[in-house]
């Protein structure tokens, strides 16, 4: 396999302590130490008072918008109210409404959500500065986070963003946006034209909390001609979003997609039919909107959330979405925007994880399952490709590389073929090779394993990814790395190998792992295999439905 196997042993602690001295000279020169005074930051809303937080300052909870309840649901974003006095900036807001996640205890071992508080009164903001008013311009990056269009939350424990901000020098931001049923469905022509952007309801909230950030964020230490956006899975998906808004051009200037390359997005007509089947479970005519708007909070989340994970996601509507992210080709309103690109190299495994029947999985069950991706008549090929690839796979993880390929790392090739066609600025390429010890090691580099490495929050992260030398290294190479492509937009540090941009020619790829290294073109056998198959028709429904769909909520 041309991607490097994690070390083990001895050998794995050892290159890890090599990795961290290395990286010491490529870490920028500490900040200087966070006020002991808590400071006090004036915004255009009110005074806010941060709090000291692991050698820097976090405001929290900072809302840039108004309640999304009652009379403001299913609407854009409205401003703020202002306030009066000084407020303390010392916790989190409310979670956007989301239905509970029923995970096995596995699952529950190793992802982990916020339980903080759901309300419609939620579009809320964190910062972490080293310091204020210092006129640093520092790089700032502003986190949208995964689960997918449905769930999740800027308040997470793997997005805590003091660490990252102390070690990198940069300004950290967080933020919470409206979800599922609630930022995503399409009321359409009958409610009316005010809601003619419902559909998007929740892109408009990232592109408000991307105002707020232009306009403030100087105040917090950071320079607003220099920020950049970066997410993973579905917070990838709304980074690839964004570069196709025109109301959000100009507010970000790099942007980082992981593990989350939305080539396209959905369909106004798909939109339609979950709101068909919606307003029917309802028993509500179409476009009686005053009675969607009537409904609880809850009744109204638990009834979205039936349709299942995948039904909400933004469409193109010609205007405020006017076209996909990178199908047929790029958006031109962010041709010049530099763009890192990547995915883990098993994905799939936390996607199964929920699946009791994955790891007794048999050659039979294998032979139906990968049938179920790339049609029966193809499965035996396919099977055989990837095992020449891996001959002491077994059957489960022969099923989940193939599942990992055909849903985030095929996506992200084609978004990075697309980017680099527009000849206007670099896309760098990556991928997460560094195998996760948690469970017997049989998730290897699982869909969000680089979290903890990227926020350098390994402490807090032990259920994902384990604890050591070796993961404090990856930490230091990972949040070394981004930061350098939010600093320039050249992702390359010193003590690392140089990082190329990437080119359909070389498709020169950075390799995370312990021992960190670029390849020309990985896997490219498989890489080949998927392209050939790109213009074949997809299988009526998605081999992760069955996994995302409403079945998982409450």
């Amino acid at each position: 396999m041309s991607h490097l196997l994690a070390f083990s042993g001895a050998a794995s602690a050892a290159a890890a302590v090599i990795l961290a001295a290395v990286l010491a000279v490529a870490l920028p020169p500490p900040p200087a130490q966070a006020q002991d005074a808590a400071p006090i930051v004036a915004t255009p809303e009110g005074q806010l008072q941060g709090v000291p937080s692991k050698g820097v300052l976090s405001f929290l909870g900072i809302h840039y918008g108004a309640d999304t309840g009652g009379a403001n649901r299913f609407l854009p974003p409205a401003p703020p109210p202002a306030w009066g006095g000084v407020r303390v900036a010392d916790r989190m807001g409310d979670r956007c409404p989301q239905p509970p996640v029923n995970m096995p205890p596995e699952m529950a071992s190793v992802l982990s959500f916020s339980d903080l508080p759901t309300s419609e009164d939620c579009l809320v903001l964190n910062v972490w500065t080293p310091a204020v008013a210092d006129n640093a311009k520092r790089p700032v990056m502003v986190w949208l986070h995964g689960g997918g269009f449905f769930l999740g939350s800027g308040g997470d424990k793997y997005y805590e963003g003091s660490n990252l901000s102390r070690g990198q020098d940069v300004v950290v931001v967080t933020l919470n946006h409206r979800l599922n049923v609630f930022g995503y469905l399409q009321l359409g022509a009958e409610a009316g034209p005010q809601y003619a952007d419902s559909n998007l309801a929740g892109m408009l909230d990232i592109v408000a909390a991307l105002k707020w950030v232009k306009a403030n964020i100087a105040s917090f230490g950071g320079d607003p001609d220099n920020v950049t956006i970066f997410g993973q899975s579905g917070g990838g998906s709304k980074v690839s979003t964004l570069l196709a808004m025109p109301s959000a051009q100009g507010l970000f200037h790099k942007a980082i997609i992981q593990s989350g390359a939305a080539v396209k997005v959905g369909t106004l007509e798909a939109a339609t039919t979950t709101r068909d089947k919606l307003f029917a479970q309802l028993g509500l005519q179409v476009g009686d909107v005053a009675a969607l708007r009537a409904l609880p909070t809850d009744t109204l989340m638990k009834a979205g959330a039936r349709a299942g994970l995948l039904a909400y996601m933004p469409a193109v509507d010609g205007e405020t979405l006017p076209t996909n992210p990178f199908d047929p080709v790029g958006s031109p309103l962010s041709a010049g925007v530099p763009i890192m690109v990547g995915s883990t190299k098993d994905e799939a495994t936390n996607v199964v994880l929920s699946d009791p029947t994955w790891q007794t999985m048999t050659e039979a069950d294998l032979t139906t399952r990968v049938g179920g991706i790339v049609g029966p008549a193809e499965a035996a090929n396919t099977i055989a490709l990837y095992r020449a690839q891996a001959p002491n796979d077994l059957p489960m993880h022969l099923y989940t590389s193939v599942m990992t390929d055909m849903m985030f790392t095929a996506s992200s090739i084609t978004l990075a073929e697309r980017k680099y066609a527009q000849q206007a600025a670099p896309v760098y390429m990556y991928k997460i090779d560094w195998n996760s010890p948690v469970l017997g090691g049989k998730l290897r580099s699982p869909h969000a394993v680089e979290l903890p490495f990227i926020f350098d929050n390994v402490d807090v992260s032990a259920g994902l990814v384990g604890a050591g030398p070796e993961q404090n290294a990856m930490a230091d190479l990972m949040s070394a790395t981004f930061a350098a492509f939010a600093r320039t937009g050249n992702p390359s540090i010193p003590g690392a190998p140089a990082w190329p941009a990437y080119t359909p020619q070389t498709r020169e790829t950075f390799i995370y792992d312990v021992r960190p290294s670029v390849v020309a073109d990985p896997n490219g056998q498989l890489r080949a295999y998927w392209a050939a198959r790109a213009a074949q028709p997809e299988p009526a429904e998605s081999p992760i439905q069955g996994v995302m769909d409403g079945k998982k909520f409450e």
